[in-house]
């Protein structure tokens, strides 16, 4: 009897010792999955937010209208901007930038092609961005969250081949692991839907996650998506108008999410 007994303690000894390794394993897997499920998330709005303030667009609408020969005060755009606003041209939450410098020529009798000064819009805004450059500031801010672990993607009207230029121009990339825009989802801002597929490309819970906006649509898309909505006035729109879409927090310049993102 004490043979077999010793016998089974040789036999059983190593399976309990795998067993035990085993568990170990399994623990730290899980602990991996825990920790990349609570990753903090940041989805960013791209014109208005990461790039721009209303200052900058009246600068491109004046110098787009200047090629058509018609001549407008910052006062008007500001004005057209405002009135398109209350007037329910944000009937979906955002405004088309492109769009205030049609309706100002169209206020002064001249009908233009929405899509050619669309067009000179755009070949004039690229154009600053190539001579200015990303702010050295957004720059360290990105950096600073790569490397506390967050996880960033961009949210944007933007086309997909504009966004992914810029990016690249600006050496953005490796800081946006998800870039989603209208060619990537069928329904878009303020559908939840954008949001909740970069939240999936990254790997990230919607409640560990933050929606950052100059627009209404960045904080209804946002907040149905789950995630806590943050509103940044530097557009046409204002912070009244982002908290009553649904903001969480408003905050005067990025340079502050780290306040929110940390606390």
């Amino acid at each position: 009897m004490r043979k077999l007994s010793n016998e089974l303690q040789r036999r059983f000894a190593p399976t309990r010792k795998n067993s035990s390794r085993n568990s170990a394993q399994q623990s730290r897997t899980r602990t991996r999955r825990e920790q990349a499920n609570l990753a903090t998330g940041l989805l960013f709005d791209f014109d208005g937010t990461l790039y721009g303030d209303w200052r900058l667009w009246i600068s491109i609408i004046e110098g787009t209208l200047s090629d058509f020969k018609i001549t407008i005060t910052p006062h008007d755009a500001l004005e057209m901007a405002r009135r398109m606003i209350e007037n329910g041209g944000n009937a979906k939450g955002t405004i088309r930038i492109s769009s205030i410098a049609a309706a100002l020529a169209k206020d002064r009798g001249i009908n233009l092609p929405e899509e050619e000064v669309r067009t000179r819009f755009f070949e004039r805004l690229d154009t600053r961005m190539d001579q200015t450059g990303p702010d050295k500031k957004l720059v360290e801010l990105l950096k600073e969250f790569t490397n506390r672990g967050c996880r960033m993607g961009i949210v944007t009207f933007v086309r997909k081949s504009r966004i992914l230029r810029r990016l690249d121009v600006w050496k953005l990339k490796e800081y946006f692991p998800s870039v989603i825009t209208p060619d990537d989802v069928l329904e878009f801002k303020p559908s939840p839907r954008p949001f909740l597929k970069a939240m999936e490309e990254l790997h990230v819970q919607p409640d560990e996650c933050f929606v950052v906006g100059d627009e209404p649509v960045d904080m209804m898309g946002g907040r149905e998506a789950g995630a806590k909505t943050i509103g940044l006035p530097q557009g046409f729109f204002t912070g009244q108008e982002l908290e009553k879409a649904g903001a969480d927090r408003i905050l005067s310049s990025l340079e502050l999410l780290p306040t929110m993102v940390y606390k």
